[in-house]
């Protein structure tokens, strides 16, 4: 998950911290003197993705982040807001792509449309060591450090955004989700797969995980929909929207309980119910 900046930053002790993009922030910080000082910070491990060689010389390091002050801040958000116009330019046209396909005779075959999907062999951390396959070129997976749901990089380019498929972890032919990002998918696919929506037990939690987690990810999308599709605000406790999430919660209420991460897909079954080996025509 994408930890936001804690503590102490160069401008003195951060008292607010507003994501503005992925691993991009907005920082008020109180020096010394108590006078509030404003800043961006950004991850040094994602400038170079995210932006150009000439803005990022404008920054300043500071261990694993690299920081625009106030004098600066404006040349990141400039070329965050290009970005953003870009993603929804990309948005818009994968949205008619999809619309266009569908209405070629009613229901697009995805079988047909892109074949079957080969299941992952290898997640970023390592070798799948189990799996539970969810419809064609979607599985739950569980490696050696944790369960991630793996989304073929041909389901995610034609019913995701280009910012849903930013928040993943690419590997091979697909990208990764932890259970927290995961709710990033599920926003864009539950509406699309049956079998999809069925993982999600709670559209409140899963909105409220999108409001407190991923508020970056929330103003893109809503900025490219129409209103009645956009991402509420919820009252609800984040990242209880999966069976597993609240089993695991549940488990550390009591004594003995095991790390969410040992949950295996076998066990999977029983709260997700009967692996069933959707007939894709």
């Amino acid at each position: 998950m994408h930890q936001p900046p804690q503590g102490e930053s160069i401008w003195g002790t951060i008292n607010t911290c507003v994501e503005i993009a992925l691993n991009v922030y907005m920082i008020v910080a109180v020096d010394g003197q108590g006078i509030e000082r404003e800043g961006v910070m950004v991850r040094k491990n994602a400038v170079k993705d995210t932006f150009s060689e000439k803005a990022a010389a404008m920054g300043r390091e500071d261990g694993d982040w690299l920081c625009f002050d106030e004098g600066k801040k404006d040349i990141p958000v400039y070329e965050v807001l290009q970005r953003r116009m870009a993603l929804c330019r990309r948005m818009e046209a994968v949205v008619m792509k999809q619309m266009e396909e569908i209405q070629r005779d009613g229901k697009l075959s995805l079988t047909d449309y892109f074949g079957e999907c080969a299941p992952p062999v290898e997640t970023p951390a390592g070798q799948v060591d189990d799996m539970l396959h969810v419809r064609n070129g979607i599985y739950m997976t569980q490696d050696e450090e944790s369960l991630k749901f793996a989304v073929h990089e041909a389901v995610a380019d034609n019913f995701m955004s280009p910012m849903a498929a930013e928040c993943g972890s690419r590997q091979g032919d697909y990208l990764f989700y932890d259970t927290a990002s995961s709710a990033v998918m599920l926003n864009e696919l539950k509406n699309v797969f049956d079998e999809v929506s069925a993982l999600v037990i709670s559209e409140d939690s899963l909105y409220a995980t999108l409001n407190q987690k991923f508020s970056a990810y929330k103003q893109l999308y809503n900025a490219c929909v129409p209103k009645e599709e956009q991402i509420p605000e919820a009252d609800a406790p984040a990242e209880l929207f999966l069976a597993v999430q609240l089993e695991a919660a549940r488990d550390r209420e009591e004594p003995g309980s095991r790390p969410m991460e040992e949950e295996r897909p076998e066990e999977m079954e029983e709260e997700f119910g009967e692996q069933i080996d959707y007939d894709i025509r």
